[in-house]
This record gives structure tokens, C-alpha cells and sequence, in this order.
């Protein structure tokens, strides 16, 4: 990352940090709100790491789906009303650790089914980066579901599956890591996969996730209420409302 590139990051993090201080809504949700999470390794090699999280109260399955369709999108949301200046939706779901999401399907403005998103994010302060593509399998009112393949062989599998709970939803987190090929795969799960997605990476995946996850609560509900309503070809029904792709 160049010295402009890095200065710019942290000009767009100190922005989604400032309109969610603005909110009083800077702190996240620590680990013990989960209800459970586990990590395990089968005998194949396969890591797999499960959480269930708390309730995220005031957002509905279908203000979910909404989200992570529009993840790729920007906002002048400034904790108070709309005049700010433009943040990612991505910064304000986990000012610290998310760098982008970037749609690569033209016309694309999050996670869309069949289509391929680039993921960049840090977490373990920073010691851990994410760059990846991923292809979206599933998305709607019930499930997200994306995977990473390499070399044709696909690696890694994140499931998140919600549906309506109390005042607000319940979610549940699942990551896959490790091929299903036979032998081949079982050997790269055991020598290699370790080198780049160990139990402790797992640890630490489970704080990013809880904090992201738990920040949706508190975002969400504004920037879906202002930018959620659709007419029928798509536009926005409220006029004015200052809502592009990132990037």
C-alpha cells in the first residue's frame, strides 16, 4: 500500500469512526455476547470455526440481505442526519479492520449471487490481512454464503444463516477451511492450510466477527431506513439522499 493510498485509509476510517462516535456508538460488542462459538479440525484437516451470535435487535432478514447487496456503497450518514462527509458502509460496520469491499460484476454494489467480490480487511490489530476474491453462492432472506477457490480447488466457505428472533434476527457464523478433495487436498489441509489459517487465526477471526456483527445494530437501521425504500425501477424514494458505490 502507498504512502497516499495508506494516508487516504486512514482518513476514511477516522470519518466512520467520527460518525460513530457522533452516534455514541464507538464501542464494540466483546466476545462474550456470542451465545457459543467453537473451533474445530476434523481428521481430513478441515478447520472449521462456528458462531452464534448475540440477537441483532431492530434489523429484520430482509434489511440483512439489503446490506450485504449494498455493502460496496458510500454514505454521507454522519451519526446525526446526512450531511457528512462520504464514508463506506463497509468503514462504518468495522472502522478498525475492514480496508474494502469492491464489487466485480459491472453494475454490482455489494455481494451479489454468482458474482465475484474482492475482500480486503485487517484484524489481530492489524498483524492479519485479508485480500481476496470470492464468489458469492448464496443470498437471500435466509442465507450469504461466499467461497474462495485456488487452482480450481475451493478452500474456503463463510455461511452466515439468519432468520427472525425477538426484535431483531439471529445470525450464526460458520467458516470452512480446508479442501474436500481426496488426498491431495487432505494433504494441503494438513502442511499448508496451518501456515495461513491456524486455530490461533481462528481466534482471532471470531473478535473481528463478533465486533462487526454487533456493529450491525447500530448502522443498519439509520442507512436502511434512508436509503432502503426502492420504487420500482430501483431508484430511491427519498430525493436528496446522497448514496454512490465506494470507490
Amino acid at each position: 500500500m502507498t504512502h497516499s493510498a495508506s494516508d487516504d485509509l486512514r482518513r476514511r476510517r477516522l470519518d466512520a469512526r467520527a460518525a460513530l462516535q457522533r452516534a455514541g456508538v464507538t464501542a464494540f460488542k466483546p466476545e462474550s455476547s456470542a451465545k457459543w462459538v467453537d473451533v474445530s479440525r476434523d481428521w481430513r484437516g478441515r478447520l472449521t470455526v462456528r458462531i452464534e451470535h448475540d440477537t441483532i435487535r431492530g434489523v429484520t432478514p430482509a434489511m440483512l440481505r439489503w446490506w450485504f447487496e449494498n455493502l460496496g456503497r458510500s454514505t454521507t450518514w454522519d451519526g446525526d442526519g446526512f450531511t457528512g462527509p462520504e464514508v463506506s458502509f463497509y468503514h462504518l460496520w468495522h472502522h478498525r479492520d475492514h480496508i474494502a469491499v469492491t464489487p466485480l460484476a459491472e453494475g454490482a454494489t455489494g455481494f451479489a449471487e454468482g458474482s465475484r467480490t474482492r475482500i480486503q480487511e485487517q484484524f489481530n490489530d492489524h498483524h492479519e490481512r485479508v485480500d481476496v476474491e470470492v464468489l458469492t453462492d448464496r443470498l437471500d432472506d435466509e442465507e450469504f454464503t461466499f467461497s474462495v477457490s485456488t487452482g480450481g480447488m475451493r478452500v474456503v466457505r463463510i455461511v452466515h444463516l439468519y432468520g427472525p428472533e425477538g426484535d431483531g434476527s439471529r445470525f450464526y457464523a460458520e467458516t470452512r477451511v480446508g479442501s474436500d478433495v481426496p488426498v491431495i487436498g487432505w494433504i494441503i489441509n494438513w502442511l499448508v492450510l496451518p501456515r495461513r489459517y491456524s486455530k490461533r487465526t481462528a481466534e482471532h477471526w471470531i473478535r473481528h466477527n463478533i465486533e462487526e456483527t454487533g456493529r450491525s445494530e447500530q448502522v443498519i437501521p439509520p442507512l436502511y431506513a434512508q436509503y432502503g425504500g426502492r420504487t420500482a425501477d430501483g431508484a430511491s424514494r427519498r430525493q436528496g439522499a446522497q448514496f454512490t458505490r465506494s470507490g
